[in-house]
């Protein structure tokens, strides 16, 4: 009898191992820092363009060129997430949150729904833009930004071309770009609310959402 419940007690265990953790504040709204440890993985055979058409993800934008600003975005060209064109960042204009993200950044995926619901709002507008930086499974990038619904389109930055020289180091991270192109503001880690969202767009950008 004893030996039953012990082995009825590690399977409860393990059963519980598998079930998703409540998300806790620091999840909700810390960034993650930026780790190498998952460099090496390998992306799956899958045709990401085609996957990312049916999930309603848009094509990039055509590039701009209009010149890169002083205190605006590098001047560094990115792929659409999933392949099929290009985009340069120094040529884009706001008003526009560009917001920096990873399919493995726990703070990311907190604040996904708020995003997909701001991009609703903000049609026509605020321009949303996502890059997911600094990760090496473009496959799951595009899986992930497909269930959540993020019809906004998506760039692909696995070796932080875009990051490195805005000085960015953890994610989730977010710039408000005006009409002229310069970044007015940083925001550090995920965005708690929609309300929120709509708050940082008013006092930056001067948009109401």
């Amino acid at each position: 009898m004893k030996r039953v419940l012990v082995v009825l007690l590690v399977v409860m265990a393990a059963l519980a191992g598998c079930t998703q953790p409540q998300p806790s504040t620091a999840v909700a709204t810390g960034p993650t820092v930026l780790s190498q440890a998952s460099a090496t993985a390998t992306p799956s055979p899958v045709d990401l363009i085609a996957l990312r058409h049916a999930a309603g993800i848009p094509d990039c934008p055509a590039s701009s060129s209009l010149p890169a600003v002083q205190g605006g975005l590098p001047d560094v060209e990115l792929a659409c997430l999933g392949g099929g064109s290009t985009l340069r960042l120094g040529g884009l204009r706001g008003p526009m949150i560009v917001n920096f993200w990873a399919q493995w950044c726990p703070p990311c995926r907190s604040e996904a729904p708020e995003i997909r619901e701001f991009n609703q709002l903000a049609a026509g507008k605020v321009t949303l833009i996502g890059i997911d930086g600094n990760d090496p499974r473009e496959d799951y990038a595009v899986e992930f930004a497909a269930i959540e619904g993020w019809t906004y389109a998506q760039l692909y930055d696995p070796d932080k071309k875009s990051m490195a020289p805005l000085g960015l180091n953890s994610l989730p991270h977010s710039l408000f770009i005006d009409a002229n192109g310069v970044v007015v503001y940083h925001y550090v880690g995920a965005f708690g609310s929609v309300d929120q969202m709509r708050q940082l767009t008013a006092q930056y950008l001067k948009v109401t959402v």
